[in-house]
């Protein structure tokens, strides 16, 4: 069997933004998303044609369609009380990342080798040993490693560094934990106790490494500046946040230095006229989008009674760009104004990572395991909800191909 495809021609995408220079048109005003694309002399859909795609083939089930017309598209839209992500630590690799237990539980003692981590109670519960909390301390000490395989390969851990693409990622596919599990619930052993801060570092630990099919790119760093054409960028956020209710992952910065955090409002402050060449007119918009920023994992934002979030920590940016409109009303390209923003991205599933490094992550810890911890871990309502709406599979699909192979 083959593994999750995301999307027929979005391995031609890949290869469009990384591997050669697209033919795209531009203006004095914005640069084009709706101009089909060659590579490797193959011509391919437009950046916009892709994202229409994706958005109707993961959306089918709620009868959702990608909307284009500026005219269509709200203003202003936030999520879901509950769907908001909540806030969590996001376990600098300098301290250790998960293996010092960087804000776990209060009182833990940190280091890598024989602490009380999120990882250490992992080792108790499955694996019998140290496997997974040892690993842990071998990667941080050197080995090669990326976020996103085509984006930020690098050696050596950078000062920086830490999990705030698993903290996003896990934020937006998982209502928050609030009670403990007893292993023995899950195959476990029986007697070891995950609270709900490891449970949320360890969520944090599986979605932290992707592979190409493992999350979406909404509006990837295809413009001439380094970020997201900023048409792509608008289309993104009115449909997944304002028609779908759907939270989505950005990465802040530009450049080397990656910072992740989840979208989950947006407000179109003004739409002005900027002028027009041909058919195309254009407009000055101002917007500022709201995303739940980095917390402890100790604390608790889920109101027992309702499921909404309550108290998670979150921040603004506000962002300036032009949008491109053709004579029918559709956005058709976008040129960014201010700085921020590299690109918006949507996660999938949590990868399996394999010993032989052939697949990112820690190879000791099970993802199912994981999954299964949280959902015994989260408010049932709210577990309903988040089962009925998150797109993407429950869990890897390499391990239901593994099943398949020894059955």
């Amino acid at each position: 069997m083959r593994r999750l495809s995301i999307g027929v021609s979005l391995a031609a995408f890949l290869t469009v933004t990384f591997g050669c220079v697209a033919a795209y048109a531009q203006t004095s005003s914005a640069e084009s998303n709706v101009v089909k694309r060659v590579v490797g002399g193959k011509t391919v859909q437009s950046e916009r044609d892709e994202q229409q795609s994706l958005y109707n083939y993961y959306f089918r089930k709620q009868n959702l369609q990608y909307k284009t017309k500026l005219a269509d598209l709200k203003t202003e839209a936030s999520v879901a009380p509950w769907r908001i992500p909540y806030s969590a630590a996001i376990h600098s690799e300098a301290s250790g990342g998960l293996s010092s237990g960087g804000g776990a539980r209060p009182g833990r003692r940190g280091g890598g080798g024989g602490g009380t981590s999120a990882l250490s109670v992992y080792d108790r519960a499955f694996n019998g040993g140290d496997s997974a909390n040892s690993y842990e301390v071998r990667r941080i000490m050197g080995q090669d490693r990326a976020v996103f395989p085509r984006l930020r390969m690098r050696i050596n851990s950078e000062s920086w560094e830490g999990y705030c693409s698993g903290f996003t990622a896990s934020t937006i596919r998982h209502p928050e934990p609030i009670t403990p599990v007893d292993a023995g619930r899950v195959g476990g052993t029986p007697g070891v106790v995950f609270q709900s801060a490891d449970i949320k570092a360890l969520l944090t630990g599986i979605y932290n490494r992707t592979t190409d099919d493992s999350y979406l790119y909404l509006a990837p760093p295809s413009a001439r500046d380094g970020g997201p054409n900023m048409g792509t960028f608008h289309l993104a956020l009115a449909n997944y946040i304002g028609q779908a209710g759907c939270p989505v992952g950005i990465d802040r910065t530009k450049g080397e230095t990656s910072w992740n955090n989840p979208i989950y409002s947006y407000k179109v402050k003004s739409i002005s006229d900027a002028g027009s060449k041909g058919d195309l007119q254009y407009k000055n918009v101002t917007a500022t989008i709201t995303y739940t920023s980095y917390g402890s994992d100790t604390s608790r934002q889920t109101d027992p009674s309702t499921g909404a979030r309550v108290g998670n920590a979150k921040q603004s940016m506000n962002l300036r760009y032009v949008l491109a409109i053709d004579a029918d009303g559709n956005i058709v390209g976008g040129r960014a104004i201010s700085s921020g923003g590299n690109f918006l991205w949507l996660p999938l599933f949590a990868v399996q990572g394999r010993e032989d490094g052939a697949v990112p992550g820690n190879p000791y810890i099970d993802v199912r395991k994981v999954i299964a911890l949280a959902r015994a871990s989260a408010m049932p309502d709210v577990q309903k909800k988040f089962d009925k709406i998150v797109i993407g599979p429950a869990i890897d699909p390499a391990l239901t191909e593994d099943q398949d192979e020894t059955e």
